[in-house]
């Protein structure tokens, strides 16, 4: 439960440093209204996020191998094995 709270927690920050920042204003020009968008630039450069997101990818991959390693693959055999009969009596 303490690791979900620290991977909203990172989500947060996440959040916050890739919101960006739009702004409208409507500029009056004789009897014309023009609307100009202005889009500000993140707070983040793009070689960031890249980085960000491969981490997050690895991160993910390990904790999906140690789930399948302990659900799966370090489970006991069960059942019994008996071998074939090749020659009919």
């Amino acid at each position: 439960m303490k690791l979900l709270g620290y991977f909203f927690a990172f989500l947060l920050v996440i959040a916050l440093l890739t919101q960006e920042t739009e702004a409208r204003r409507k500029i009056l020009k004789g009897r014309k209204t023009i609307t100009r968008t202005y889009i500000g630039e993140s707070a983040l450069p793009a070689w960031a996020y890249v980085i960000l997101i491969a981490i997050g990818e690895l991160i993910a991959g390990g904790i999906i191998y140690f789930i399948m390693k302990k659900k799966i693959l370090d489970r006991e055999i069960s059942g019994q094995y008996a071998l074939a009969d090749t020659i009919p009596h």
